[in-house]
């Protein structure tokens, strides 16, 4: 996993000049190392591991025998679990593998009307008399399965990436096991004819067929929700026992909404064609039996669903990263000059208020030894750490007493100037050079372009430029000397 590196050494060095030179802007220390030492940065070429959606939805049946509702959007439950991983090295396929389960449901009134039309074909149910007649129709419902897989492709080259929604298409096949099942009476006693559902030529459904000599006295009946009676088995159409499993092929189009990198809302709608033409229980050889219409395709459905898709374990779009030592791209002296700690106390050089701290002494966020008497006198080294305040204190912090002050003043011991001899402890704080006012050195002639005797602020970051670009011979001293002229000038 390759991360995008946005550390640009141009843009840190130049504040880093001007902090040298005591001419940086306002800023707080605390948040200016904060955004030094984090950062979030975009993961280039992320690993993705195989995200999970649960969905679902409705199921509306379009094959001979029609849904109920004629509306696409409105039809039985359907559940969806869904597995997909990214194949290709764009990024621009998903293969995804699921497990779908629903119900199929349909009636039609004409054909069922049909069915029941002529008593020669009407069929008897053994299980009682051979001399009553079944009235069957054409409802069915059954429960469905699926397993099958597909191949997914997002339209990148048209959504980018970088937007909250993005559109795609796939394709893919799946094996369907199937059941259906018939109302085809009321109640539960089968033995009485009135518990059987009849059509009438006026569209509407009664307890007794049309033409039975009673009919003034029919009652009208409404659907239940009990489908009792095995179609397959039962063989109302005598077209023999079928195969209740069959391959579907899915063609899917939907839109992703991003809630987040991990989390996103797919809206989608799945048309499903299948090898099968009898998961209604209605084919050719039906039609032809009644001389009823038929459509000449095999069965299909419309699956219209709604789901959320968990990405928990693929690596993630952005970080939030500390930058160590080794991210940085500095050679030794930037180490030196950004993480200096001379006194060893733990507080860089850059904010050590107290840079020559006694090793081994405890101090403050500034980096001063901690002073409980505050004698001046660090308490690592005070002698006396509980001298009164305002006391007089030599350097081991003990009290002077006034016999002891009055000798000092008799009998003083002044160093003279020429004898002190001061020594920088990290010379790259303590460079100190003096410049002859109104003249530009010989070795910094080259920066001053246009020749005014004066180097301009945009010239100094032009030659902070090239020295970065190894566009010039100027070493590292050259630009600390530069620098201390700029400001000098």
């Amino acid at each position: 996993m390759k991360i995008k590196q946005h550390v640009l050494p141009k843009l840190l060095f130049l504040p880093l000049l001007l902090l040298s030179s005591g001419m940086l802007f306002a800023q707080d220390d605390e948040d200016f190392y904060l955004q030094f030492l984090e950062e979030v940065v975009e993961v280039e070429n992320p690993v993705y591991k195989p995200v999970i959606s649960f969905g679902t939805g409705l199921m509306h049946y379009m094959g001979d025998i029609k849904n109920p509702s004629k509306n696409p959007l409105l039809g039985n439950f359907g559940y969806k679990l869904n597995v997909s991983t990214f194949i290709g090295k764009k990024n621009n396929y998903k293969l995804n593998f699921f497990l779908m389960y629903g119900n199929l449901q349909g009636h039609d009134f004409d054909i069922s009307l049909a069915m029941q039309s002529d008593p020669d074909k009407l069929p008897f149910d053994n299980r009682f008399t051979d001399l009553r007649v079944i009235y069957h129709n054409s409802s069915f419902r059954t429960e469905t399965y699926m397993l099958g897989a597909n191949v997914e492709y997002g339209f990148s080259h048209i959504a980018s990436l970088n937007r909250r929604f993005k559109p795609y298409f796939s394709i893919g096949v799946s094996s369907l096991i199937f059941s259906p099942k018939g109302n085809i009476f009321f109640g539960d006693d089968i033995s009485n004819p009135a518990q059987f559902y009849n059509f009438w030529s006026d569209g509407t459904i009664r307890n007794i067929p049309e033409s039975a000599p009673n009919s003034w006295n029919a009652r009208f009946r409404s659907f239940d929700n009990d489908y009792e009676t095995d179609l397959v088995g039962r063989d109302f159409h005598g077209i023999g026992k079928y195969s209740t499993t069959t391959a579907v092929f899915p063609a899917e189009f939907g839109i992703d909404f991003y809630l987040s990198y991990r989390v996103n809302l797919r809206v989608s709608a799945t048309y499903f064609y299948a090898l099968s033409d009898l998961i209604d229980n209605y084919d050719q050889r039906v039609a032809e039996l009644y001389g009823t219409e038929h459509n000449g395709l095999n069965d299909m459905f419309l699956f219209t669903n709604v789901s959320l898709h968990f990405d928990m374990f693929s690596d993630p779009k952005y970080l939030k990263v500390d930058r160590d030592f080794a991210m940085l791209d500095f050679d030794e002296s930037m180490y030196e000059i950004l993480f200096a700690d001379q006194d060893l106390d733990g507080i860089w050089d850059r904010i050590d208020e107290c840079p020559d701290t006694q090793v081994g002494a405890e101090v403050d966020s500034l980096g001063c030894p901690f002073d409980m008497d505050g004698d001046g006198i660090p308490d690592i080294i005070d002698l006396e750490p509980n001298t009164p305040s305002g006391s007089i204190v030599d350097k081991t912090g003990s009290q002077l007493t006034p016999e002891m002050l009055a000798e000092m003043f008799t009998n003083p011991n002044a160093v003279r100037r020429e004898e002190v001899r001061v020594a920088p402890v990290l010379p790259i704080w303590t460079r100190n050079i003096t410049f002859e006012p109104g003249k530009v050195p010989n070795k910094f002639k080259p920066v001053d372009k246009d020749g005014d005797g004066y180097v301009s602020f945009q010239e100094l970051l032009l030659t902070i430029d090239d020295f970065f670009d190894e566009k010039t011979t100027y070493k590292l001293d050259d630009i600390y000397d530069l620098n201390n002229f700029f400001f000098s000038q």
